[in-house]
Parts: C-alpha cells; structure tokens; sequence
C-alpha cells in the first residue's frame, strides 16, 4: 500500500511543477518544483539517482535560497498609495513560503522514506541496531505530522485567498503540491 501512495503521489506533484510553470513563477520556484519531483520519483521507484540524504541536502540547500529570496521580496519598499502592488508583494512572499516550507517538509519526508527502506532490510531478519529504543521515532513522527498539519493549514489559506482572486492556476499548484505532500506523509506512516 506505501509503495502504491508513493507513486500515487507524484501525480498531483507533477500537476503541480505544470502550474509552477504556467503560474509565470520565477526560476528558482521551477527548479524547486522539478527537484522535488525528481526526489520524489527517484525514491518512489527505487532508481537511486542521489542517496536520500542528498535529495534532502539539495531540497534544504533550495529552501535556504528560497528564504534569502523571501527577504528579498519582503524588504523591496512598495508604494503606500499602490494597494494592488502592495497585495502582489504579499502574494509572492506568501507563495515563497509556501514553496520554502514545501521543500524542507519534504526533506524531513525523504529522510523518513530512506530510514524505513534501510529499517525494512533487517525487519524479518530480528536484528535490530545496538541502542535501538522504544519511541526513539516518536519526536520526528510528531514534528513530521505538525510541519504536515501547518502546511495544510498554509496551503488552505493560499487556495481561499488565489481562489478569491480568480487565480485558477495557483489554487490548483497549491492544491496538487498539498495533495502530494500529504500522500506521501500517508505513506511514510504506513
């Protein structure tokens, strides 16, 4: 069933990465889009195109950048009297935080993947590693399931807001890369 989610997944992904595009997003919000999707082909697959580790290094080092962006946006000074350019100002900090809080959730999401597959080799075999406790995975699950839960109530919040200015290609970004994160979050707790 995991496996059957996980690819289930890179179908709103990649509805998602098609809007990135069609929605005029700059660059760095396209090549999030296609490395996440990558990511998460690779490892729903099974090819092994990077180690996990390293999509994770990648998706973090693209949050990074997305951030210095977002400071970027937030710090242009806007014209108190131009009320539609203050509310674009808005809208793109607001998109790039969603892109950002996407990335890094989904790194926490591929370093959860990698350590049930490797936890998956010696699951019959009754070994266990050294030191190994019961509810040692307990803090990552809940900080996984929280980070989840704020990206769905973000992602909620952008859809109302895109929807209400008739903005059919951002609700749909929003809403497919939601879906997506969300799959794959079933399918890590499966």
């Amino acid at each position: 069933m995991s496996e059957v989610l996980h690819l289930g997944a890179l179908v709103p992904a990649a509805v998602g990465a098609c809007c990135t595009v069609g929605g005029r997003r700059g660059p760095l919000d396209l090549v999030a889009a296609i490395v996440m999707l990558a990511a998460m082909l690779d490892l729903a697959t099974g090819v092994g195109i990077l180690h996990p580790l390293l999509w994770a290094v990648v998706l973090i080092v693209l949050a990074v950048a997305s951030a210095v962006r977002l400071r970027s946006i937030t710090g242009l000074p806007a014209p108190v009297d131009d009320a539609v350019a203050l509310a674009a100002t808005r809208h793109r900090a607001a998109m790039t935080v969603h892109t950002s809080s996407g990335l890094v959730i989904m790194a926490g999401l591929v370093c959860t993947m990698a350590g049930h597959a490797a936890g998956s080799v010696y699951a019959g075999s009754g070994m266990h590693s050294a030191g190994h406790r019961i509810g040692t995975d307990v803090l990552p699950a809940v900080l996984l399931a929280g980070g989840i839960a704020g990206f769905v109530i973000l992602s909620t919040r952008l859809a109302v807001e895109a929807a209400r200015r008739r903005e059919r290609v951002v609700v749909i970004e929003v809403a497919s890369m939601t879906a997506s994160v969300v799959t794959m979050g079933l399918a890590v707790a499966l």
